[in-house]
């Protein structure tokens, strides 16, 4: 089954959500600083998944990584 793309996108949308600790992998991290950039609001959105448990989307921390990516060259 083929995802629809608005005009303008350049790939298909992930939205699949990865646990808070494959999240801070990725983005090669330790869960206390992206527990701080998160709280000082400069971190990837989260969700909560359960009372004890978070996660990010793949495209929302796909992004946010992009976004650092750029404000470090730029």
């Amino acid at each position: 089954m083929h995802q629809s793309m608005a005009a303008g996108d350049v790939r298909p949308q992930n939205n699949n959500v990865l646990p808070f600790d494959t999240a801070c992998k990725i983005a090669d991290l330790s869960r206390s600083t992206m527990y701080r950039l998160i709280n000082a609001g400069r971190g990837p959105r989260v969700l909560k998944l359960s009372e004890r448990r978070v996660g990010v989307r793949r495209d929302d921390l796909d992004a946010w990584l992009a976004g650092r990516e750029r404000d470090a060259t730029g």
